[in-house]
């Protein structure tokens, strides 16, 4: 099932196709930027899309979630090749309307871009594997709490390369967004690669120190009262939940009126293997602590709009940013760029984009002694965090920019349609 939106008659300046099983993705920011520029904009991805798109044609397709008997032994391979089968249908159906792309864009996770080089032969594709998936980067062998990986996990995470393997090797070019997941691939493909971040909406995202948001009838929080935050998709490891949850009990100790802000849902993990407690790690780690904890003090929010995301950057005092050697989450940046003070995990790629004592903390990701020490040391010297916030939106402003993003991946979509 696909549903279409026209295609436009009159030519464009470029012409993309964005395809994304949960478009917009990582390309949220990239698009309405290259529709502002003059070029026009196709996409195809498996979810309802809401508004923000204007003058973007969109291709909806469905996935069937029920396995095909017989096929093969992996799940998620299968559905991986389902699904690029869906891509391709949709795709013919915008040619039949008449949709000649001068260049495609394709995340090539799920497998969706598996077969377009049939469909249009002579245009550019241009490969977003995020990473090349390895028992290191689930945090085997990197968190203690994790035993080694078995076996059928190591197996898993090679099928799991399989289709970024077959999308680099039928594109043109790669991109992926730090140098450390480029990083991650074998050492032989590496220089099919671009490191292009798809960049901070600066306009959108800054420091305002006049914030205040109430979180229910009885606590309003603003510009004196010492906030710190934490988001992520998901309550779980990998992010660091746990870290900054054994940090709690000595940083409310040494501050009483600390009040601590957490986003992320607790219901299931994105990429950590889920917790036996059946609350999740949320509940795991409640029942660990016990009574160390000033519950009324920690605050739970789930997920949230962005906006509402962007007004918890503008409160925080610190913001914490842990994380396995994983894909760069965009809440580090989205802090520094509205001037959080910033504390970090001291590896890649965190320490790709936080310099210590520059524009944040880094602490081992393992050692919650020191994550404490660091979060206390800003919430008490205010002038050192005002600085390392300052400092923080500088960088982001210079390296991470959504406007020199977006003419970075059009200077490589012209480079590709010329050549």
């Amino acid at each position: 099932v696909v549903q279409l939106c026209g295609i436009s008659p009159h030519p464009p300046a470029m012409q993309w196709l964005f395809i994304h099983q949960n478009f917009p993705g990582q390309f949220r920011d990239l698009v309405p930027q290259i529709l502002q520029r003059g070029d026009q904009v196709c996409a195809i991805g498996s979810r309802q899309l809401s508004g923000g798109y204007e003058g973007m044609a969109y291709a909806r397709y469905t996935l069937q979630q029920e396995r095909e008997p017989g096929r093969l032994t992996d799940p998620d391979l299968e559905q991986n090749l389902l699904r690029a089968g869906r891509v391709a249908a949709a795709a013919r159906q915008l040619k039949q309307q008449g949709l000649k792309p001068d260049v495609i864009v394709f995340h090539s996770g799920w497998g969706e871009g598996l077969y377009l080089r049939e469909l249009w032969p002579g245009v550019p594709l241009i490969a977003y594997p995020e990473l090349y998936a390895s028992p290191e980067l689930m945090g085997h062998g990197f968190d203690p709490d994790l035993p080694p990986a078995s076996e059928g996990v190591r197996q898993a995470l090679k099928r799991q390369n399989f289709m970024a393997l077959a999308a680099i090797a039928d594109s043109d070019a790669a991109i992926t967004p730090t140098l450390f997941q480029r990083n991650t691939f074998p050492e032989h493909l590496r220089g099919r690669f671009q490191v292009i971040h798809e960049g901070v909406d600066l306009e959108r995202l800054g420091p305002n120190p006049r914030r205040h948001i109430r979180l229910n009838p009885d606590l309003m929080l603003g510009p004196d009262d010492p906030v710190l935050t934490l988001v992520n998709r998901s309550l779980e490891p990998l992010r660091g939940y746990r870290q900054l949850m054994r940090a709690l009990p000595a940083l409310q100790q040494r501050h009483p009126r600390l009040h601590t802000l957490i986003v992320g849902s607790d219901q299931g993990s994105s990429y950590s293997r889920p917790s036996s407690h059946p609350r999740g790690y949320r509940g795991e780690l409640e029942a660990l602590l016990g009574d160390q904890l000033d519950a009324s003090r920690i605050h739970h929010l789930g997920t949230m709009p962005h906006q509402e995301l962007i007004a918890l950057y503008q409160l925080s005092k610190v913001h914490i940013y842990l994380s396995y050697p994983y894909a760069l989450g965009w809440s580090l940046l989205e802090a520094m760029a509205c001037g959080a003070a910033v504390v970090g995990s001291g590896n890649a790629p965190v320490s790709e984009v936080i310099q210590h004592g520059h524009n944040g903390l880094l602490v081992p990701f393992h050692n919650t002694a020191a994550l404490a020490d660091a979060i206390s040391d800003l919430l008490e010297d205010r002038s050192q965090a005002a600085r390392l916030g300052a400092a923080a939106r500088r960088h982001i402003e210079q390296h991470y920019n959504l406007t020199s993003s977006v003419e970075h991946y059009r200077t490589l979509a012209h480079s590709l349609a010329l050549s």
